[in-house]
C-alpha cells in the first residue's frame, strides 16, 4: 500500500475512479484470464437478500458480500450495499476495501457493454431504460459515454423517477410500451416478478440486456427468447440457477456464457433479437478491483 492510498473507497471515491472504457477493458482482462470463480453462496432472509461471492486471478484474490435491500428503495437508502475486500493474492495482504454499491453498478454496466460489443452493437440508435435505480442510471451513463445513442427514452414504475433520470440524462420519460416499441438498445435493471420487456414489441434487430436478479426477478418474456433464439449470459451456472429466465426457456434455446464469445471459442448468432442476461459473477467484482488497484497504483 502506498503512502497516503485510502484503505476504504466510500461511495463517492469508486465513482471518482471509474472511467468507462477502462472498467470494461478490465473486464474483458479478467474474462481472457485464468481467473476464478465458484457459484456465490447466498441466502435469502427476512425479504431481503445476501451473497458472499470470491474470486482470484490476476495477482489478487477479492471478496464481495453483497445484499439487497428492497426496503430501502422508500427508505431513500441504495436498494444494493455491500463491501468488496481486495488482498494481494501471493500474501493475503489487505490492499483496500471499496463500497461495493457502486462497484456492483459499474462492474454490472461494463459487462452489460462488453456483452454488446460482442453481440454486433456498434453505438447510435434510440437507448431505452427500464429501471431508474443505481443500475439503470449507471448503465445509462456508461452507454452513453461509449455508444453515443441519438435519443435516450425512460420508463419506470414511478414517474417522478423515471422524470428525474430523465431530465439528467437529457432524454425522455415515457410509457413501458412506446420504450419498447421505439427502442434498439433496452436495458431492463429492475426487480419485476413479471417480465417487462415482451418480445412482440421489440423491432427486429433490438438489443436486450437484463440485470435483474436473483429469482423470483424476471425481466424477459419467453417470446423475446424464442426471437433471439440464442441467449448470451454471463455464466452458465449463474443462469441456471438464479435467472427467472431459466423456468421459461423455449426449447431449442442455445444459451453461451459471455467468456466463451470474449475467448473466441463460441459464438452467438441472434435470429431476429440479441439478449444478453446476467445475474452477477465475482468474476465481474474481480475485474473491478484490479482497475481500482491499478488507479490506486497498486498494481501495474
Amino acid at each position: 500500500m502506498e503512502a497516503g492510498a485510502p484503505r476504504y473507497l466510500g461511495a463517492g471515491d469508486v465513482e471518482r475512479l471509474m472511467d468507462p472504457r477502462g472498467i470494461v477493458e478490465a473486464v474483458r482482462e479478467v474474462l481472457r484470464s485464468d481467473a476464478v470463480a465458484p457459484l456465490r453462496a447466498s441466502l435469502e432472509y427476512g425479504g431481503t437478500w445476501l451473497g458472499a461471492m470470491p474470486a482470484a486471478g490476476l495477482g489478487f484474490h477479492a471478496v464481495k458480500v453483497v445484499g439487497v435491500y428492497p426496503g430501502n428503495v422508500v427508505r431513500g437508502l441504495p436498494l444494493v450495499r455491500g463491501i468488496l475486500v481486495v488482498l494481494d493474492g501471493e500474501t493475503g495482504d489487505l490492499l483496500f476495501a471499496a463500497d461495493a454499491g457502486p462497484v456492483t453498478a459499474w462492474r454490472t454496466a461494463a459487462a452489460s457493454a462488453l456483452a454488446l460489443e460482442v453481440l454486433g452493437y456498434r453505438g447510435g440508435g434510440v437507448l431505452g431504460i427500464i429501471g431508474a435505480g443505481v443500475q439503470g442510471r449507471t448503465h445509462a451513463k456508461l452507454l452513453i459515454d461509449l455508444y453515443s445513442p441519438e435519443e435516450v427514452l425512460v420508463y419506470s414504475r414511478t414517474k417522478a423517477r423515471a422524470d428525474a433520470l430523465a431530465s439528467e440524462l437529457g432524454g425522455q420519460a415515457v410509457p413501458l410500451e412506446k420504450l419498447l416499441r421505439e427502442a434498439d438498445v433496452i436495458v431492463a435493471a429492475t426487480l419485476s416478478r413479471e417480465p417487462v420487456v415482451r418480445g412482440r414489441l421489440l423491432k427486429a434487430r433490438a438489443y436486450v440486456v437484463s440485470v435483474g436478479a436473483p429469482k423470483p426477478v424476471w425481466e424477459v418474456d419467453r417470446e423475446a427468447l424464442t426471437r433471439a433464439g440464442c441467449l448470451l449470459v454471463d455464466t452458465l451456472e449463474g443462469y441456471r440457477s438464479e435467472a427467472g429466465e431459466a423456468e421459461d426457456e423455449p426449447e431449442g434455446l442455445r444459451v453461451v456464457e459471455l467468456r466463451d464469445v470474449v475467448r473466441g471459442v463460441e459464438e452467438c448468432r441472434p435470429v431476429e433479437l440479441s439478449v444478453y442476461k446476467s445475474v452477477g459473477t465475482a468474476l465481474f467484482d474481480l475485474a473491478a478491483a484490479v482497475y481500482l488497484a491499478r488507479k490506486l497504483g497498486l498494481a501495474s
